[in-house]
């Protein structure tokens, strides 16, 4: 278990702040999510949480078109809005693998009045790939595709310090 302390003590000293999620699939983002919110007060918007509500599905490859996918964004901007509005902390949880991703939440930030934050969830490939095929095994988990998972390494760009980041290694 990678040690929270300094990202649920930055997170319980802030007020109404935005603290983007970022990490390469099966990186543990959800798991440390979990971690985070027991451990603080903070709401939680999830892309995967959004996307499984509209009957979409990773592991039959059940997956929103363009259109789709613009309207889960939306409803995550929107709640994440209306959180900040109401000086609330909140973890924003998805891959964020782009700068333009990260940027987009940090200008619902700005627009809210609040401050962004990034928690990169630094994990080697190799411990993805494992992860990723442990989770073929579980029932429990959904499973992205390999394509997927490949596609979104190849595009990640890790953050840097001007992000504000926090990084946990995992």
């Amino acid at each position: 278990m990678p040690n929270l302390d300094h990202v649920t003590e930055a997170i319980n000293a802030a007020h109404g702040n935005l603290f983007i999620l970022c990490g390469y699939p099966y990186a543990g983002k959800s798991f440390i999510a979990q971690q985070i919110l027991a451990d603080t007060d903070i709401a939680y918007v999830s892309i995967d949480d959004i996307f499984h509500a509209k009957g979409f599905d990773w592991t039959s490859n059940r997956l929103p078109n363009a259109a789709a996918w613009e309207q889960i964004f939306d409803e995550s901007y929107a709640k994440t809005r209306e959180f900040l509005k109401a000086g609330k902390n909140v973890l924003y949880d998805s891959t964020n693998q782009t700068i333009a991703s990260r940027d987009k939440l940090r200008e619902v930030a700005r627009l809210a009045g609040a401050n962004a934050y990034v928690i990169y969830i630094e994990t080697v490939v190799e411990n993805v790939w494992k992860r990723w095929e442990a989770s073929l095994k579980s029932k429990g988990r959904h499973n992205v595709s390999k394509d997927l998972v490949e596609e979104t390494i190849a595009m990640f760009e890790v953050p840097s310090d001007q992000e504000n980041m926090l990084r946990i290694e995992n």
